[in-house]
């Protein structure tokens, strides 16, 4: 079987109650994977078992933690698989190392980060009352919900919160267009968290890409019919790519 990694979304609950294992919560999807897949499902530090960072990370330092990863496995020609945050984790890996990818794989990836007006106005809001926030547990839940759509991120230790703030900072719209191995970007219609206009442009940006819309869709659609997503990777998954 060839090698198949897979990375994972930004969950809040996984970040929260360390016990719950983010694997679960791609069960079905990975099911289906592991019947023509050697996968290797990573979770990444800060959820579930996985220790958070003793200082916030930054993209760069989940890429590097990746990097590690597969070096200690020496692993080589694999398909790399990522969803949301995931995706915008194996999109600059394979930015950077080309060589060791096969194909690229992008579910409803959270590559491009562009903020509102509105975000930028109440983050500054936010950053001036911050000590008054910190303390009142109702106006921080109300804070993060309308800056990252989340009042769970309250709950999050300080390291995580700004690890989140570090990854939403970063948009890769300057990157995708090196990104040379074959992507393969799944995408579902009614997403409101990644819509689907950025998987529109990043299939743009990235050259050698092909883009699949399922159109009843949303963020989490594996979770309704991972079938889909599943037969899509076998069908693309030959030398070269249909387009």
């Amino acid at each position: 079987m060839e090698k198949f990694i897979f990375l994972h979304g930004w969950a809040s609950k996984y970040i929260i109650n360390k016990n719950e294992q983010i694997e679960d919560f791609y069960r079905e999807l990975l099911d289906l994977l592991y019947q023509k897949f050697d996968v290797d499902f990573i979770v990444l530090p800060g959820f579930s078992n996985n220790p958070e960072p003793l200082k916030p990370y930054f993209l760069s330092d989940y890429v590097d933690y990746l990097k590690n990863y597969i070096t200690n496995k020496k692993y080589n020609n694999f398909y790399l698989m990522g969803h949301s945050f995931g995706g915008q984790v194996v999109a600059k890996f394979s930015s950077v190392y080309p060589e060791k990818v096969k194909k690229l794989i992008l579910y409803n990836a959270a590559c491009i980060r562009k903020k509102t007006f509105k975000k930028i106005i109440f983050s500054k809001l936010a950053k001036i009352f911050k000590k008054f926030i910190k303390k009142n547990i109702t106006l921080s839940k109300i804070v993060y919900k309308i800056l990252n759509g989340s009042s769970a991120v309250a709950y999050y230790s300080e390291i995580m919160k700004q690890t989140m703030n570090n990854i939403i900072e970063e948009d890769l719209s300057n990157i995708l267009p090196y990104i040379k191995k074959e992507t393969l970007i799944i995408w579902g219609g009614k997403d409101k968290i990644t819509p689907l206009w950025q998987g529109k442009l990043i299939n743009k940006l990235i050259p050698n890409s092909k883009l699949i819309i399922y159109p009843e869709g949303d963020h989490n659609f594996h979770r309704i019919n991972p079938n889909f997503i599943f037969s899509q990777i076998l069908k693309n998954s030959d030398s070269k790519f249909t387009f």
